[in-house]
């Protein structure tokens, strides 16, 4: 191959696609969503209180009161650090604390009043928490956190040690037989009910990640739009208007034409991906199993560009052709983890592609997260010789 043909193909590949100016801005739009989801990051809120509006949730929740009295002063000491910055304390006046709450997505409340006598000795403490339309759930870990630090006001006030609460949503249901077992031991009656201590055991799985998710499905339809959807497309735009035709015609020999696809459409990629990678989480730049991920995925929907662009013989075909390729991938890995069928799906380079992009993006890599890049690998390069092959036969047809 000569590298002066090499490079005027290429350069061919860049003038074409800088005047495809829907590409250039679905591009960008993809690099401005992966910002977007950086700064605004709804889901760095521990405990399970994450959410934001695109994904539901509560990512910051406000305490109102109409008094500063001693319960919100001890209520404020209360607060841990993984929740400093989502709970807002408002002191709000008396006739706005009776009204309606209305709030902007993403956000709720606990109103708190205390009822006095004319001693001023507060006879009632009334609570309203105020949730997203539907989502009652999404105040969970905010109401845990009020119930429990509410729990150990009271009880350091009846005696001079706090009593040690569990940090989960069990606590309540041990306090409860607690009392059972306190009532029992004055009533001299203690074998009547013994101990109480419950555990929960998590399954083997860890929670997915939302924000992770999202960047690592960004990411991998960059490679995808770049590789299955551009190449088809603008490969059958050369062939209906003659040029693939001129090239064959020219000096260039059908390896460097190929050659030339194949270096340009996966590096821009390529590219394209490790920016929006590179926004989520810089750190995954320096990690060698995220670029050989990114290579093997890349290689892979090259391949199956390619393969699309040769069986295809019109621009419209092409287009039709990529998005029922992802429709019949999409149907098939389905009905295979509903059917339970364990084979199959490992002969799909989208059954790997993301698994091991998403393990290298969240630095969560395991001995068996290489096993996979090892069949994308695999996957990819059987891809990349099928359209090769077809390129060769029927590419100029």
């Amino acid at each position: 191959m000569r590298f002066y043909v090499l490079r005027a193909l290429v350069l061919k590949e860049v003038r074409r696609h800088v005047a495809n100016k829907g590409g250039l801005v679905l591009c960008g739009l993809l690099i401005v969503a992966a910002l977007m989801l950086t700064i605004f990051n709804p889901t760095k809120v521990a405990d399970g209180a994450a959410g934001g509006d695109l994904i539901g949730g509560v990512h910051h929740c406000y305490v109102d009161y109409p008094l500063e009295s001693k319960f919100i002063r001890d209520l404020k000491t209360k607060v841990p650090a993984n929740l400093s910055a989502q709970l807002v304390f408002r002191n709000l006046k008396p006739e706005q604390i009776d009204r309606p709450l209305v709030s902007s997505p993403g956000t709720g409340a606990i109103r708190i009043k205390e009822v006095r006598d004319a001693a001023e000795v507060v006879e009632q403490l009334m609570v309203e928490v105020w949730h997203p339309p539907g989502d009652p759930g999404a105040m969970t870990v905010y109401e845990q956190w009020f119930y429990r630090a509410c729990h150990s006001i009271y009880a350091e006030r009846l005696s001079s040690a706090s009593p040690t609460l569990r940090d989960d949503d069990l606590w309540p249901v041990e306090e409860a037989f607690r009392q059972l077992q306190t009532r029992a031991e004055q009533q001299q009656s203690k074998s009547l009910v013994p101990e109480v201590k419950i555990a929960r055991n998590g399954l083997g799985a860890e929670p997915l990640d939302y924000r992770s998710a999202i960047a690592t499905a960004m990411v991998v339809f960059a490679l995808y739009f770049l590789c299955c959807y551009l190449l088809p497309t603008m490969n059958c735009e050369e062939r209906e208007r003659g040029v693939l035709l001129a090239q064959a015609l020219s000096p260039a020999s059908p390896t460097e034409i190929v050659a030339a696809k194949f270096l340009f459409y996966p590096v821009v990629g390529m590219c394209l991906a490790a920016t929006l990678a590179g926004i989520y989480s810089p750190t995954v730049l320096s990690t060698l199993f995220f670029w050989l991920s990114l290579l093997a995925l890349a290689s892979g929907f090259l391949g199956i560009g390619m393969t699309v662009s040769t069986l295809a013989k019109t621009q419209r075909s092409a287009f039709m052709g990529s998005m029922c390729y992802l429709l019949v991938v999409a149907l098939f890995l389905f009905v295979c983890n509903q059917c339970a069928i364990p084979i199959l799906p490992l002969f799909a380079i989208e059954t790997h592609g993301p698994k091991i992009l998403h393990a290298a993006m969240t630095q969560k890599v395991e001995p068996y997260h290489w096993w996979s890049l090892l069949a994308a690998v695999g996957l990819g390069a059987a891809w990349m010789s099928l359209a090769a092959w077809l390129f060769r036969k029927r590419g100029w047809q």
